[in-house]
C-alpha cells in the first residue's frame, strides 16, 4: 500500500512538472519552425554561384547609374574583386569567362575614371587571363579587343596593342569583334608609321612601367633621416616623370612617407622638411585632380609649417604658398590677403618677402585684416579676342571681346579701285592682349583683312571689306563685347524691333554709331537653361580620328565626363548621349536630348587636317557653311551619317526659319570666348579659330540650342601632345562650362563674377 502511494506521487509529481516546460517547450518548438520555414541559405552560407554573379551584375548597372559613387574608387574595387571570388570559388560553374569578363570591365570602368596607368594594367592582366584560360569562350575576342583598347588609349603601347589584335585576327577569324579590331588596327598602323622608323625599332624596356614607390622596409623611428632622404629623391623623381607626375597613388604614398617621417620625431630640420614636403606632394596631387578639397588640404599642411615651426627657415615659404594657393587656385582673396598679412609682418626679411608683396599689389583693392575696406581699382578695358562669322556671301559678324566695357568710335572709309573699304574703330583708353593677332586675312568671306593696333592710350580695330552697304555696331555687357554687322548689295540688317538699330548707310561715313542692348528671343521669352545635354562625339565601332596616339572617342568622353561633374556642381542637369565606349547614332543622339527635354545641345570632338600646321580651337553652330574650311569639318563628321537627303532637306529648312540659329551663336560665341580665357589662365597658349557655321547632322534636329565643339588638332604635335595631358583637358571642361554658364546667367540676367567650377567633390578620385 505505502508503495502505491509513493508511486502515485511520483506520478503526479512528473505530470506537474511537464505541464510546467509545455509553455516553453511549445515556444521554442514555434520557433524553431519558423526558422525552418523561413530558412534562406545566406544566413550560413554565401548564395548560389549564379545568384551572386547576378546580383554583382545588378550591383554595375547600379553604380553607373550613381553620379557620385561611380566616381569613387572603392565600389569598382569591391566588384572587381567579386568577380573574382566569383570565379575562383566555382570551378564547376560553367560561365566562369563570364564573372572573369565582368571583373575585367569593372577594373576597366575604374581606369577610365582614375586615368591611372596602374588600373588600366589590372584590366588588361584580367582580359588577357581570360582569352587564355578560356580560349573557346564566346567572350575572348572581346577581351582580346578590350585589352588591345587599353594597351593603345592608356598604356601607350601600340605594338603590344597590335600584336593583341593579331592573335584575336589568328585564333577567332569569324569572331564578331573582328570589324572593330581591324578599324583600331589601321588606326593603330597609321600611328605608328607618323612616328617614323627609329621610333619604331625603340627598345621594348622603354616601353615598360615604371617601378612604383613603395615605402621602404625600415622604421622611421629607427631612421628617420635615411627614409627623408630618399623620399627628397622619390619626389624629385617624380616630378621629373611626364607618364606619373600626374598619379594619384604614388604622390599620397609619398605624402604618407614625409609624414611618417615627422610622426617619428626626428631633429627639428628633418621635421619641418618632412612637413614642408608632405604639403608639396598634396599640392601637386591637387593640380592634377584640380578639386577644391585637396587644395584646401595642402594649403592646411602649408599653415601647420608655420604654426608649428614658426622660427623655421621654411616657415614665410609655407605662408606663402599657401597665400598663393588661396588666391589662384581657391579664388579665396581674402584668405590670401590674411596669410600675406602674417606672412610680412613676421617674415619682413624672408625670402618670400618679395613675392609676398608682389602677390599682395595683385590682390589690393579688395578687404584685408586690420584695414578698412578700400575701393576697388577700376579695371583697364583689354581687347582680348577677335572673332568673325561670315553669315552669308554678302554678310558678315564682328566681334570684339573686353574684359570691360568701353567707349569707342566708329567710321567708315569709302572703297576704291586700289584700296577695299574699311571700318575704323577706335576703343578709348584701350589695351591689347598679347595673344591678339594684329593682322589677319581672312578667305572666302565679305571681310577681307583685319589689322589691330595701339595708338598711345586708345586701340584701333580696323576691318576691310570687299564692299560695305550698311553697317551697324551694338554694345553688350555681361560679357562685355562690341558687334559689328556689316552687308554688301541689296541686303539689310536684321532687326530686333521696329527702330532699334541704329542703322549708318554708306553715304554718311562719318557718322557715330549709337549702342544698344540686344532683344534676343531666348530672353525676351524668359527662357532659361537646366538641363544640358553633353555629346561625346564618335564611340564605339566609330572610333573617329586618330593621330600621334590620340584617339578621338576616347578624348571626347573624357572631356564630356568632366564638363558634366562641373556643370552639376553648378546647379545644372546633365544628360549624357554616353557615358562609357559605345557607339551611338548620330540621330538617336538628338533625339534623346529631345526626349530629356534638355535646354542646350553641345557636342565635343577632336579635329584633323591634311596640313599639319593648322592648330587651335574653334566653335561651331548649326547652319549652313559660312566657309570652304567650314564645309570641309562638316563633311567629316558628317560621313557617318544615317539621315537622307529628303530629311536634310525639311530639316534645313526648319533651320532657316527658326530663331535657335541666332541662340546657338551666340553660344557657341560664349563657350570659344570662355574657354580660350580659361585654357589661358591656366597657362596654355591656344589659337583662336573663331565661330563658325556648318551643317552638322549631329546637331541637325535638336530643339534646342546647340553647338559643336573642336577642341584642338590631334593632326598638330604640340596639340596632340596637349590632349594627351589630363590637366589640359580638365583645364578645357572648365573653359566649356564657364562658356555654357555665361550664356545661362546672361539668359537671367545675372552678372556673375565668376563661377565656382571646382567645387569641393566628395569621392572624387
Amino acid at each position: 500500500m505505502a508503495k502505491r502511494i509513493k508511486t502515485s506521487e511520483k506520478v503526479g509529481t512528473g505530470t506537474s512538472a511537464l505541464r510546467r516546460l509545455a509553455p516553453p517547450l511549445a515556444f521554442m518548438l514555434a520557433l524553431f519552425a519558423l526558422v525552418v520555414l523561413c530558412y534562406d541559405a545566406g544566413y550560413s552560407a554565401l548564395p548560389p554561384t549564379e545568384k551572386r554573379y547576378a546580383d554583382a551584375k545588378a550591383g554595375v548597372e547600379r553604380l553607373k547609374l550613381d553620379e557620385k559613387r561611380s566616381m569613387q574608387r572603392e565600389p569598382w574595387e569591391k566588384l572587381a574583386q567579386e568577380f573574382g571570388d566569383i570565379y575562383r570559388s566555382d570551378a564547376d560553374w560553367p560561365n566562369r569567362a563570364a564573372a572573369l569578363f565582368r571583373a575585367g570591365e569593372s577594373l576597366e570602368q575604374l581606369a577610365r575614371r582614375s586615368f591611372t596607368r596602374k588600373d588600366a594594367q589590372r584590366a588588361v592582366d584580367c582580359y588577357e587571363e581570360l582569352a587564355l584560360k578560356h580560349a573557346d569562350s564566346r567572350l575572348a575576342d572581346d577581351a582580346l579587343f578590350r585589352a588591345a583598347l587599353l594597351t593603345a588609349s592608356y598604356l601607350k603601347d601600340d605594338k603590344a596593342a597590335l600584336n593583341l589584335l593579331d592573335r584575336l585576327e589568328r585564333q577567332y577569324p569569324r569572331g564578331d569583334m573582328r570589324p572593330q579590331a581591324r578599324e583600331l588596327r589601321r588606326n593603330l598602323a597609321a600611328s605608328l608609321a607618323e612616328t617614323g622608323p627609329a621610333a619604331q625599332a625603340a627598345p621594348a624596356a622603354a616601353e615598360q612601367p615604371v617601378p612604383e614607390v613603395d615605402i621602404p622596409d625600415v622604421s622611421p623611428a629607427r631612421r628617420p633621416q635615411a627614409v627623408y632622404q630618399q623620399a627628397k629623391a622619390d619626389m624629385d623623381a617624380l616630378r621629373k616623370d611626364k607618364k606619373r607626375a600626374c598619379w594619384r597613388e604614388p604622390w599620397e604614398k609619398l605624402e604618407k612617407r614625409f609624414l611618417s617621417v615627422h610622426a617619428a620625431k626626428p631633429s627639428p630640420a628633418i621635421a619641418v622638411g618632412a612637413l614642408y614636403r608632405a604639403a608639396a606632394c598634396r599640392e601637386a596631387l591637387a593640380r592634377c585632380s584640380h578639386l577644391d578639397r585637396e587644395f584646401r588640404q595642402a594649403v592646411a599642411l602649408y599653415v601647420a609649417v608655420r604654426e608649428r615651426y614658426p622660427n623655421s627657415a621654411l616657415a614665410d615659404d609655407a605662408l606663402y604658398q599657401a597665400a598663393l594657393l588661396s588666391a589662384r587656385e581657391l579664388d579665396d582673396d581674402g584668405a590670401a590677403r590674411d596669410l600675406l598679412a602674417a606672412q610680412l609682418k613676421d617674415y619682413p626679411r624672408g625670402d618670400m618677402a618679395a613675392k609676398g608683396r608682389e602677390l599682395r599689389a595683385e590682390l589690393a583693392g579688395g578687404p584685408s585684416r586690420g584695414k578698412s575696406v578700400q575701393a576697388a581699382r577700376p579695371v583697364t578695358p583689354e581687347l582680348q579676342m577677335l572673332s568673325w562669322d561670315s553669315t552669308g556671301k554678302d554678310s558678315v559678324e564682328v566681334v570684339l571681346e573686353l574684359n570691360a566695357s568701353t567707349t569707342y568710335d566708329t567710321r567708315l572709309v569709302r572703297g576704291s579701285k586700289t584700296r577695299p573699304a574699311r571700318l575704323v574703330l577706335r576703343l578709348k583708353d584701350t589695351a591689347i592682349a598679347e595673344d591678339v593677332r594684329k593682322g589677319v586675312k581672312v578667305n572666302g568671306s565679305l571681310l577681307q583683312n583685319i589689322a589691330v593696333k595701339k595708338l598711345k592710350e586708345d586701340a584701333q580695330v580696323e576691318l576691310s571689306f570687299r564692299e560695305v552697304a550698311r553697317f551697324d555696331t551694338d554694345s553688350e555687357e555681361n560679357p562685355s563685347r562690341i558687334v559689328v554687322r556689316v552687308t554688301a548689295g541689296k541686303n539689310r540688317l536684321p532687326r530686333a524691333e521696329k527702330g532699334d538699330v541704329d542703322v549708318a548707310e554708306a553715304t554718311r561715313p562719318n557718322r557715330r554709331i549709337s549702342t544698344r542692348q540686344v532683344a534676343d528671343m531666348a530672353s525676351q521669352l524668359g527662357l532659361s537653361v537646366q538641363r544640358v545635354f553633353i555629346d561625346a562625339g564618335h564611340g564605339g565601332r566609330d572610333p573617329g580620328t586618330s593621330h600621334n596616339k590620340v584617339v578621338e572617342r576616347i578624348i571626347t568622353l573624357d572631356i564630356a565626363l568632366r564638363l558634366g561633374r562641373l556643370l552639376e556642381a553648378n546647379g545644372l542637369d546633365v544628360v549624357y548621349s554616353r557615358k562609357d565606349d559605345r557607339a551611338v547614332g548620330l540621330s538617336q543622339r538628338t533625339a534623346t536630348a529631345n526626349r530629356r527635354e534638355c535646354d542646350l545641345f553641345v557636342s565635343i570632338h577632336v579635329n584633323a587636317n591634311e596640313d599639319r600646321s593648322v592648330h587651335g580651337l574653334e566653335t561651331y553652330y548649326l547652319d549652313f557653311a559660312s566657309n570652304q574650311h567650314a564645309a570641309r569639318v562638316a563633311a567629316l563628321e558628317n560621313a557617318r551619317s544615317e539621315r537622307r537627303l529628303g530629311n536634310m532637306q525639311s530639316m534645313l529648312a526648319d533651320l532657316m526659319l527658326s530663331a535657335r540659329v541666332d541662340e546657338s551663336r551666340r553660344l557657341a560665341s560664349d563657350i570659344q570666348r570662355l574657354s580660350l580665357f580659361r585654357l589661358k589662365r591656366r597657362g596654355y597658349t591656344v589659337r583662336n579659330n573663331g565661330t563658325k557655321s556648318a551643317p552638322f547632322h549631329v546637331l541637325l534636329g535638336a530643339n534646342m540650342p546647340a553647338v559643336l565643339v573642336e577642341v584642338g588638332y590631334c593632326t598638330h604635335g604640340q596639340e596632340a601632345k596637349r590632349l594627351l595631358d589630363a590637366k589640359y583637358r580638365h583645364a578645357l571642361a572648365e573653359g566649356l562650362a564657364e562658356g555654357i554658364l555665361a550664356y545661362r546667367d546672361r539668359l537671367s540676367k545675372r552678372r556673375t563674377a565668376q563661377n565656382s567650377l571646382t567645387g569641393d567633390t566628395s569621392g572624387a578620385m
